[in-house]
């Protein structure tokens, strides 16, 4: 017989996990509630946390997240994720989503295609039964995510047409980020990234002492000229960053591009396909061959320029379940 307990209270170290989880994180993460699956021996066969404030809807339901998740087995598996279910409705909530580290400025989403190509930087990574185990208990896809790599970086690029000279002529600039004034520029990029994901499928607002927690260590570490920023009379309108692979072998002959974002105003439209040819011209001079276009939503218009150089690479899943009273 399996008991569950207080994640807190557990040696979760036992849990068969691939993801290099932090413990840390149960505190840092800002969850409602902490669960594990222990066995008769006392070891911890699967675990979750649970956020019900804060969190994304969809369609009109009230969500519940689902995330810091882990199982050795789908007979540990369904039981925490049938208690998991049972907390988040008995806390107002009419959907659970996962895995959603309680929003999707932290990690989230599942492998589903894995493909032969290795892990690459600020990637999240899953057992392969994982998702088996949410679809057992009664979850189904909500939304669907890619990655693409581009073998060539120097010969394959977006087609740009007119909008270089455009947007030069209307007075945007792009270049790499000002180390003397960083918090300035994190402010903006803070300003720009909550703006242009406003309307994305599950956002949530961030606050910038929470974003810049989150960020400001990455960012700073980042090669400049692999983190550009459009600039309009004296205000960021755009940024993007594509660090290197840290996970790679050196030498590292690949970037990550992370992060594309637009202020969503009419007069910046193309924005985008330049950033990210400027970020593939500089990472080509400075070595690189390769760039990944990381964790992109099916539908979005960073998915749609990638296609254009870059080709299929692994794939992923949020997954949903209404909660019945």
């Amino acid at each position: 017989m399996s008991h569950i307990f207080d994640m807190q209270d557990c040696d979760y170290a036992t849990v068969a996990d691939t993801t290099g989880f932090d413990p840390a994180r149960l505190g840092n993460d800002d969850a409602d509630q902490h669960f594990a699956i222990l066995d008769r021996s006392d070891h911890v066969q699967a675990r979750c946390s649970i956020w019900w404030r804060n969190t994304p809807g969809v369609d009109g339901l009230r969500g519940g997240a689902i995330g810091h998740y882990a199982a050795n087995s789908p007979e540990h598996a369904a039981p925490l994720l049938k208690h998991a279910c049972r907390q988040l409705r008995a806390n107002g909530c009419d959907i659970a989503i996962g895995p959603l580290d309680g929003c999707t400025w932290r990690r989230y989403r599942f492998i589903t295609e894995r493909g032969s190509a290795r892990r690459f930087f600020l990637e999240p990574d899953n057992d392969d039964a994982w998702p088996l185990q949410f679809q057992a208990s009664g979850f189904t896809e909500l939304a669907h995510y890619v990655s693409e790599i581009n073998p060539d970086i120097r010969n394959r690029q977006p087609e740009l047409g007119d909008i270089a000279r455009r947007m030069r002529e209307f007075g945007v600039s792009v270049e790499p980020a000002d180390r003397e004034d960083f918090m300035a520029d994190l402010e903006a990029i803070h300003a720009v990234a909550c703006r242009s994901f406003r309307d994305s499928f599950l956002y949530t607002p961030l606050d910038f002492t929470s974003y810049r927690t989150m960020y400001e260590p990455l960012l700073t570490q980042i090669e400049p000229r692999l983190l550009l920023l459009a600039r309009h009379e004296d205000r960021v309108v755009g940024f993007i960053f594509g660090p290197q692979d840290a996970l790679q072998p050196a030498p590292t002959d690949t970037i990550v591009i992370k992060t594309v974002a637009i202020l969503p105003e009419p007069q910046y439209r193309g924005l985008g396909r330049l950033l990210i040819t400027e970020l593939l011209q500089n990472a080509a001079t400075l070595g690189y061959r390769k760039a990944i276009s990381a964790l992109m939503h099916s539908q979005n218009s960073s998915q749609r320029i990638s296609s254009e150089f870059a080709g299929p690479m692994r794939r992923y899943a949020i997954y949903g379940r209404r909660l019945q009273s």
